[in-house]
């Protein structure tokens, strides 16, 4: 081996060191897959702002999770050392590993013991630089970054002082787990026994995740992987035989048979399902029996997908305009939206239910404020993963299923009440308490087998919405009509259709075997369904027969992305001189282009569907405005809100750091060269009629 070159040397050198150090490529691969998530996926960093912005608050009541925080990263990094420690023990029999190193056996698990440990504690720096100095998030944010590493020098210490204590490794050969030492047996059994106690607790109750945190089941399924991943590679030395490869075959094998993301339904009810201009006409007898011969605005919302970030938005917007004018729930017709637009109408729809409400904006906010990841995060690594390998669908083991149960658990801890659990339309069903109107939800996800829109609705999707399926009729039993097919599911399993952006929350399958996923795959903006709602009802007040002069029909576009550019046609906004923080709308470069461009491509035509169909909008206000027979102020016929960049983050993921969701709030109430949200409020709660007394 010594004749060859330099470079070949290195070769064999390099091939040597990973023959000798691949048992341990479990706690190597869950460690760089640690590195960009807290370093630079900005819903990674989000967890950790969450852990300084609890102390920074309530720093006596928040100690406990701190605590567990730091147990479960301990817990991670001991299981990283202590299975690299122990495979790299091991000699297989058969193995064409190279001879072993005593250096490599001693320090590469310590190296990988304390990896963890140093990529969380430059996750907190990372975390901490949008905040301003002199609050105490940053500060705490530093303390935990510093304290992170002090760790790590103490932990690599201790390490250390172990072998000095119980002196070196015996001079004797092990060929198996079961040839370890009493002391390491029970180690493995104690990491591998709190790891099926959190796969029995999150298949029980997944949202019990939200008492652990995002970080610390983030670190506990981390330690878990390298756990079994370790049992795995000792299974493959003692057999013989690619033990993980098999598994992996195994589970590409069940996914014809194991798909259990399941769209959960509810018990069916009696529906009178009417059509969009059926609706109108019911909404249209309203008003004028309060104002009547008087201008009545109709709005209809379009919002944008974008998870919580599109979700909280959503709510806070629809909220304050309902908390300044309550008259504005009466003139709201319809509210389309898509993924997180989705869940925000909702819970604003849902909240138009409730007796005796104080704050629709503080209600919304503080229901979507809550962290939805833990549970969906702790089903897919827990046991959603397990399902991957049993051949049979358990509906119980979905994660998506975790998700609608974390926003029905944070709608009762809330309101006291299980309105989010209950049947979509229970909102529109006839009771005495319920107001005379409540507007319409058009929720948009994708075909995955056709790629066009379904929409749920409480109102029948009929031929104007264009190639659009009605999902009532593919929740229904085959060969039900349309006016009796309903939307028989939970309100929370409503809006996740329209959500089920991958990967996290999975491709839901109907009763027919077809499946839905996120309608931002279509379309971002769930534009188009406000497009052809209000085009459908200007046609409808200027039909010969039954002229309608006094329905002002206007659209309130909801906008979440800071990166995507102004599309209102009468105050383009310059560019931000803020630093970008959010995600790039576009992407350039060659790095494999050949393969990623096609991706780019599929990915960025779902934004440029969706400004298409806004700025379709935007024309067809301006070339058809319907007759006034009563004078009426001159007001916008479109309103845009938007958010802007700032030096915080906004995520994408299903949870909102109180930083990120306090940066919303403050744009409310913003007019600076970019956003125009305070007069966009302003602009709605001019066209509205007083509020009653």
């Amino acid at each position: 081996m010594n004749s060859g070159t330099w470079l070949q040397r290195l070769w064999w050198k390099t091939r040597d060191l990973y023959q000798e150090l691949k048992p341990c490529r479990f706690s190597f691969f869950v460690a760089l897959i640690a590195l960009p998530v807290f370093l630079c996926v900005p819903q990674g960093t989000e967890v950790l702002r969450t852990v300084g912005e609890g102390m920074a608050v309530s720093s006596y009541w928040y100690w406990p999770r701190v605590i567990l925080f730091f147990a479960a990263l301990m817990l991670w990094a001991i299981s990283s050392w202590y299975a690299a420690r122990v495979l790299l023990y091991i000699k297989f029999t058969g193995s064409t590993r190279a001879a072993s190193s005593p250096w490599a056996e001693t320090h590469v698990p310590r190296l990988l013991g304390v990896a963890p440990i140093i990529i969380v504690g430059c996750g907190f720096f990372v975390a901490a630089r949008p905040y301003d100095p002199k609050t105490p998030t940053f500060w705490w944010l530093l303390v935990f970054g510093v304290f992170c590493f002090v760790l790590a020098g103490i932990f690599y210490f201790l390490l250390i002082l172990r072998r000095k204590i119980i002196g070196p490794v015996p001079d004797r050969e092990i060929k198996r787990l079961t040839q370890l030492g009493p002391a390491s047996k029970i180690g493995l059994a104690v990491m591998a026994a709190i790891a099926l106690r959190l796969l029995v607790l999150f298949t029980i109750a997944p949202t019990a995740a939200q008492n652990f945190g995002m970080g610390s089941i983030l670190f506990l399924a981390a330690a878990s992987w390298v756990t079994f991943g370790g049992f795995l590679v000792d299974l493959s030395g003692i057999w013989q035989f690619p033990v993980i490869a098999f598994l992996v075959v195994l589970a590409l094998l069940f996914s014809f048979w194991n798909d259990n993301h399941i769209v959960r339904l509810a018990p069916p009810q009696k529906v009178d399902r009417l059509d969009v201009l059926k609706a109108f006409d019911n909404w249209y007898a309203l008003v004028e029996n309060q104002r009547r011969g008087e201008t009545h605005p109709l709005y209809i919302v379009a919002t944008e997908g974008g998870g919580i970030r599109a979700a909280y938005w959503t709510a806070a917007v629809l909220g304050e305009i309902q908390d300044k004018n309550p008259t504005f729930a009466a003139h709201l017709f319809a509210i389309s939206g898509v993924s997180g637009g989705s869940l925000g109408a909702a819970v604003f729809e849902a909240l138009l239910a409730e007796p005796n409400l104080g704050s629709f904006k503080d209600a919304g906010t503080d229901i979507l404020g809550q962290d939805f990841l833990s549970p969906t995060l702790a089903a897919m690594f827990y046991p959603d993963l397990v399902q991957r390998f049993i051949p049979w669908p358990f509906a119980r083991l979905d994660r998506g299923r975790a998700l609608e149960l974390g926003w029905e658990r944070a709608w009762s801890d809330k309101m006291h009440n299980d309105r989010f659990s209950r049947s979509f339309l229970d909102l529109w069903s006839a009771r005495p308490d319920r107001r005379p109107w409540m507007p319409a939800l058009f929720l948009n996800g994708t075909s995955v087998e056709k790629g066009n829109r379904i929409i749920a609705s409480n109102l029948r999707v009929t031929n104007f919405f264009i190639d659009a399926q009605d999902a009532a009729k593919k929740l229904s039993p085959s060969g039900t009509s349309q006016a009796d097919a309903g939307c028989h599911i939970p309100l929370s399993t409503a809006a996740h259709m329209s959500a089920r952006f991958t990967f996290v929350s999975p491709a839901g399958r109907f009763p027919d075997g077809s499946h839905i996923v996120d309608g931002g795959y279509f379309e971002n903006s769930a534009a188009i369904a406000a497009y052809e709602i209000a085009t459908r009802i200007k046609d409808r007040c200027a039909l010969p027969n039954r002229e309608i002069r006094n329905v002002d029909v206007k659209v309130i576009m909801i906008s979440n992305n800071p990166r995507k550019p102004s599309i209102d046609p009468a105050t383009p906004a310059p560019e931000s001189n803020v630093p970008k923080r959010t995600q790039e709308v576009t992407h350039s470069g060659n790095f494999l282009g050949d393969l990623t461009a096609p991706v780019y491509a599929l990915m960025n035509t779902r934004d440029a569907r969706g400004t298409y169909a806004q700025k379709n909008i935007a024309l067809e206000q301006r070339r058809f405005k319907a007759g006034m027979t009563a004078p009426a102020p001159v007001t916008k016929d479109i309103i845009y809100f938007r958010l802007r960049d700032t030096q915080m983050p906004l995520p994408l993921g299903w949870m909102l750091s109180a930083g990120a969701a306090k940066t919303m709030r403050d744009q409310l109430q913003l007019d600076d060269d970019v956003v125009q949200n305070k007069t966009a409020i302003n602009d709605v709660l001019k066209t509205l009629p007083p509020p009653q007394p």
